[in-house]
């Protein structure tokens, strides 16, 4: 029961990466706004360097310093057209996590651990090639938020995998029930962050 209980965990992390609004990878006409997005990431704000108080001989001191602000990398060019390429990628990754999914799936439920480490590190290859994709193509303001969130996902996917990989790495069996509960926890948090970035992929407006 608890290797079927995995298997349907394991399809779920896919199933919001590509699988909400995938239609949207593609906007015309009107931007898609279903309203604010809600803020999942501070920007960084100037923060006053606490001020030293001097002994009375002491000559008087300046007023506060500040610590410079370091603003993210922000796309360059049309924010929409940056957003469309974006939407665009996770349109065009809907295949791959299928498959790595599936792949991962059946080499659970054969409770196959050469099978599963080998499905699982496939899923960290995917996971390293889109984290490298978003870092190399940074978000226009609009959707930064969403950017983040992707980046949050895939964080929690690749921890999914490693947890699949622990579990592998026992054997399988009664020997591995506690790696198998540990994967478990992990697919399930991959899962709440699969649901939260879709949240806030549907919260997401970029002007034309």
């Amino acid at each position: 029961m608890l290797i079927g209980t995995s298997a349907v965990a394991v399809v779920v992390l896919g199933a919001a990466w590509v699988g909400r609004d995938a239609a949207r990878a593609r906007p015309s006409g009107s931007p898609v706004a279903v309203g604010p997005t809600p803020s999942l990431t501070a920007e960084p704000s100037t923060t006053p360097m606490p001020t030293v108080i001097p002994s009375p001989s002491a000559i008087p001191t300046a007023s506060p310093t500040t610590t410079p602000a370091t603003q993210p990398p922000r796309a360059s060019g049309p924010p929409r057209l940056a957003y469309a390429e974006f939407l665009r990628r996770l349109d065009d990754d809907r295949a791959t996590v299928g498959r790595l999914n599936s792949t991962l799936t059946t080499a659970v439920q054969a409770q196959d651990p050469a099978a599963v480490r080998r499905a699982a590190v496939d899923i960290l290859d995917f996971v390293d090639a889109e984290r490298d994709w978003l870092r190399e193509n940074p978000p226009a303001a609009c959707y930064a938020d969403a950017h983040a969130s992707a980046g949050a996902m895939l964080d929690a996917y690749a921890a999914a995998a490693d947890g699949f990989i622990a579990w592998a790495e026992t054997g399988g069996g009664f020997a591995g029930l506690g790696a198998l509960g540990h994967a478990l926890d992990a697919a399930q948090a991959a899962t709440d962050a699969l649901t939260m970035f879709g949240a806030v992929l549907e919260a997401t407006s970029c002007p034309a």
